[in-house]
């Protein structure tokens, strides 16, 4: 069948039926390795009702120029019906991570990317773990800390925690359900909350913070799931895996100057007990000595603060607990060998913070690595 026999025959179907054809038609094409451009076309026309401008696809411009057509609320409940009864099907997990990666690219269109937020949220509700299988592939290929993802994080603690009465068991049960999905929301959360780049450091939500303290403390060895083999077409290359491990060692090292929450100290803990069973069985790159470093700016500026209003941080109870908790973090990843990048960077960078017991043995004690 040509590809304009295709088109033609889609064409004659009403929305959604066009979807639930379309798909398995844009399935065999990723498995034939057929055309990538034929199954854009596809995506665009019959599943997100794009209506490609045919005279620039002629020109041989990008078939991506798209009018701006938006589909309505019951086609956007319709398509995420089709999506979810699509990917529950059983089949090769590398192709299905294909189709996804194929219907959610990096550059997503504004459209796509709401549909696809409440694609995940439905599939979190109704923990459908092949899709969320598939999505936690996608936030690894596009990162876990790339605006596609962090939108998709944030449409679900929206979703789950702020606008929600009290955290749904649906989302306790996440990382039983996908926990390659789980991590990687771990990560994709991690990076929105106590993070200066974002311009202040703002906590996470309580209840956000009690799940993943939770989810952490009954299954430490989740903040590796991500370093699980994606199961990829053959020829795609898997993007560098970024863990949850630094993101929420952040926190945990920088609540006290904002928190007194004591989650966070259990989360401090259950982090330390995550490294501690790298030693045995964990892969080597689990955690950035240069996302590790990134905590030292907010710890360094507070520091100046104090100075600022004559008062030594050797002397302040909740910075020098700040310093502590890096301080053990770093020598319990150094001790399981997990930390990779530039180690002798990271100890120089630590002894710019203000003096502290700890932090002097821990350098000392790792300077000739």
């Amino acid at each position: 069948m040509s590809q304009s026999d295709i088109k033609h025959a889609l064409r004659k179907l009403e929305f959604p039926a066009c979807v639930k054809e379309a798909l398995p038609r844009i399935e065999n094409i990723i498995i034939g390795r057929g055309k990538q451009n034929f199954i854009m076309q596809l995506i665009s026309e019959f599943v997100f009702l794009e209506k490609t401008k045919e005279v620039d696809v002629r020109r041989g411009q990008s078939p991506q120029s798209y009018s701006n057509m938006q589909m309505n609320k019951i086609q956007e409940f319709q398509l995420i019906l089709v999506l979810i009864e699509f990917f529950s099907q059983p089949g090769p997990d590398s192709t299905r991570n294909a189709v996804f990666l194929s219907l959610f690219g990096s550059n997503l269109t504004p459209q796509r990317t709401k549909i696809l937020c409440k694609l995940i949220s439905t599939s979190v509700s109704g923990s459908v773990a092949p899709l969320l299988s598939s999505a936690g592939t996608w936030m690894q290929q596009v990162g876990c800390t790339t605006p596609p993802s962090l939108e998709v994080a944030q449409s679900l603690v929206s979703d789950f925690i702020i606008f929600s009465r009290k955290t749904s068991e649906q989302l306790k049960q996440l990382p039983l359900v996908a926990p390659h999905f789980a991590a990687n929301l771990m990560t994709a959360v991690a990076d929105l909350y106590l993070n200066e780049q974002r311009g202040t450091l703002t906590p996470p939500p309580d209840a956000l913070l009690d799940v993943v303290c939770e989810w952490v403390t009954e299954n430490p060895s989740l903040c590796l799931a991500s370093q699980q083999p994606l199961a990829l077409p053959i020829g795609a290359i898997a993007m560098p895996v970024v863990t949850p491990l630094a993101g929420l060692i952040r926190w945990s090292v920088l609540a006290p100057i904002l928190s007194n929450r004591s989650t966070y100290s259990n989360l401090h803990l259950s982090l330390l007990q995550t490294l501690l069973e790298i030693v045995n069985n964990g892969p080597p790159t689990a955690l950035n000595a240069q996302h590790l470093a990134l905590t030292l700016t907010p710890l360094k500026n507070y520091a100046s603060r104090l100075k600022g209003e004559k008062l030594d941080p050797s002397q302040d109870a909740n910075f020098q607990k700040c310093v502590e908790r890096l301080a053990q973090a770093v020598q319990v990843g150094l001790s399981s060998n997990c930390v990779y990048g530039n180690v002798p960077q990271l100890l120089c960078a630590l002894e710019t913070l203000p003096p502290h017991p700890l932090m002097k043995i821990v350098i000392a004690a790792n300077k000739t690595l």
